[in-house]
């Protein structure tokens, strides 16, 4: 059942805690979630979208909206969580762990499969991160990974909607000249 045809009825179950709901959200709204993480820190990106799920799963009962109000509350709270683990980052350094203890820690799925699996979304948005500033390729991932209108990211970020779709248009526009300076063409 796609997500547009019955938040409403998604949205109640899942507040019940309805397993097929709660799968519903996630499968509609992980990939999106994991590919704007990994464009801010992509390292951390599956433990933040743990801590951004653990955030929805203690906020959902309050939750009142649309789907699309849904959609901006989730990457609210996932900017929410990128910040506070710069802020921890900053706070202590990390330091390296031995090979031995990396080993004891591997996990049991198949990396290859997984990185062929993300290849295509993690090389776009690694160029996104390498041709544009900071805050537009933020506001470009939100746009069109997050499916938020200018509205919703301009209250996730704290700028005005005008501000967010100047940004967007510059962002575009540095985007299709660095695209064409490579020889890349729709």
């Amino acid at each position: 059942m796609p997500l547009a045809e019955a938040f409403d009825e998604v949205i109640a179950a899942a507040r019940t805690g309805a397993e097929w709901a709660i799968a519903i959200l996630y499968d509609e709204l992980q990939p999106p979630l994991l590919a704007y993480l990994r464009s801010q820190d992509p390292g951390e990106a599956e433990d933040l979208a743990s801590e951004v799920w653990q955030g929805i799963g203690e906020g959902l009962s309050r939750f009142e909206g649309n789907e699309a109000s849904f959609r901006a509350w989730v990457f609210t709270i996932a900017r929410h969580r990128v910040i506070d683990w710069r802020r921890r980052r900053s706070r202590r350094p990390a330091v390296a762990a031995g090979e031995e203890r990396l080993v004891s820690v591997a996990g049991a799925e198949d990396p290859a499969s997984a990185a062929v699996a993300a290849v295509a979304s993690e090389e776009a948005i690694r160029r996104i991160r390498q041709v544009l500033p900071p805050d537009q390729a933020e506001i470009i991932v939100l746009r069109v990974l997050g499916d938020l209108d200018a509205d919703q990211v301009g209250r996730i970020l704290g700028k005005r909607p005008g501000t967010i779709r100047v940004l967007q248009h510059r962002a575009l526009r540095r985007l299709a000249e660095a695209f064409s300076q490579e020889g890349v063409t729709r």
